[in-house]
C-alpha cells in the first residue's frame, strides 16, 4: 500500500492555522464523478492508492468494506454511489480522515492539491431537493471552478452513526430553568443542527434561533433583541467559522461574558488550545448530544449564580 504526498499548500504557505480565529482553513480538493468537491485539510490523515476491502454482512450500500491500516480497522466509503455520481475514468485514491475520536476512509476518484483560503469566501448552500444536500455545508469558487464542500463527518453520521445522535430528552440534574433560557445556535451542517435543535427543545430549550454560519450568528446577536444567555458554535462554517465567532464575541464590551461552548469534531486534546486562545467557555468534540446539553445548563447555572 503506498501513501500518496498530498500537494503543498497553495503558493507556498505555511502550515495550517498556526493562529486560532484567523477565519482561515485548508481546502483538500478532489473529484467524485463529474463533481468537485473540498474537505477541511485538518479532517484529513493521509491520502492513499487503493487498497483490498473484505466486505461485511449487511454492510450499507455505500461501504465498499473493511481494510487495515497500520492496525486499525477503516470502513471505506464510496463517494461516488453515496452522492450517486457515476465515475468519469478509472482512477481512484482513498481520503483517511479522523474525526470524532475515530478513522474512516473515502473513496474518490481524483485528489488535486491543497489551497488555503478565508471563510469569508464561502457561501452557503441554496436549499434544494437533493437528498445529498445536507453533506454539502459551502460552495466556493477556487480560480475558475466551483467547489462544493463536502461534510464528511454528517455522511458518517448517516452511515453509521444515528443510533448516537438520536437522543431524546436530557435529565436536567441543576435544575435549570431551560424553558427562559436563550441559545444560538450555529452549526452549518443542516443533518447536524436538526438534531441538536431538536435535542435542545425536547429537553426543555425552547428558546434556540439556528444559524447555518457564523456571520448570520454574529449578526443575530448584534440585533437589540439578540442577547443570548448561551452560544453553541460549530468550528468549520462557511462565511464565519466558530474560532472567529468566539474572538468576536469574547472582544465585545457587551457580549463578552457571554458563554460560548464550542462543538466540533475537530476538538481534540491536541487542539484545545485553539480554543482556549479565543476564550471558549467551553469545549466538547461531536457528536456527545446528552453531555452537551449538561454543558449548556452547567454555562447557564454558573452566569445566573454570578449574577446573583
Amino acid at each position: 500500500m503506498s501513501a500518496l504526498t498530498v500537494g503543498p499548500t497553495r503558493q507556498g504557505q505555511a502550515e495550517i492555522l498556526l493562529e486560532s480565529g484567523t477565519n482561515e482553513l485548508e481546502v483538500l480538493v478532489f473529484a467524485v464523478g463529474q463533481g468537485v468537491f473540498g474537505v477541511n485539510v485538518a479532517k484529513v490523515r493521509e491520502v492513499i492508492l487503493p487498497v483490498p476491502v473484505a466486505a461485511a454482512p449487511r454492510q450499507h450500500p455505500c461501504v465498499l468494506g473493511m481494510f487495515n491500516l497500520r492496525g486499525g480497522l477503516l470502513p471505506l466509503i464510496d463517494l461516488h454511489k453515496y452522492l450517486q455520481l457515476p465515475p468519469q475514468s478509472d482512477q481512484r485514491r482513498i481520503i483517511v480522515t479522523e474525526f470524532n475520536g475515530r478513522r474512516s476512509a473515502f473513496q474518490v476518484e481524483r485528489v488535486e492539491q491543497i489551497y488555503r483560503m478565508n471563510w469569508g469566501h464561502m457561501k452557503d448552500v441554496p436549499e434544494t431537493s437533493s437528498k445529498s444536500h445536507f453533506a454539502i455545508t459551502g460552495i466556493t469558487q477556487i480560480e475558475d471552478r466551483l467547489v462544493l464542500m463536502l461534510d464528511f463527518e454528517s455522511i458518517v453520521d448517516h452511515i453509521s452513526m444515528e443510533d448516537r445522535l438520536h437522543i431524546e430528552r436530557v435529565e436536567n440534574k441543576l435544575g435549570v430553568d431551560r424553558g427562559r433560557c436563550r441559545v444560538v445556535l450555529a452549526e452549518d451542517s443542516k443533518f447536524i443542527r436538526g438534531i441538536m435543535e431538536r435535542v435542545l427543545r425536547q429537553s426543555g430549550y425552547t428558546q434556540v434561533r439556528a444559524f447555518s454560519n457564523g456571520q448570520d450568528a454574529w449578526t443575530a446577536l448584534n440585533q437589540p433583541d439578540g442577547a443570548a444567555d448561551v452560544v453553541i458554535t460549530d468550528i468549520e462554517m462557511p462565511r464565519v467559522d466558530g474560532l472567529h465567532l468566539t474572538r468576536k464575541i469574547k472582544a465585545d464590551a457587551a457580549m463578552k461574558k457571554m458563554p460560548v461552548i464550542l462543538f466540533s469534531s475537530l476538538i481534540t486534546p491536541d487542539t484545545l488550545h485553539k480554543g482556549e486562545q479565543v476564550g471558549a467557555d467551553e469545549q466538547i468534540a461531536k457528536p456527545d448530544l446528552p453531555h452537551l446539553v449538561d454543558l449548556v445548563d452547567r454555562c447557564v447555572h454558573e452566569a445566573h449564580k454570578a449574577a446573583a
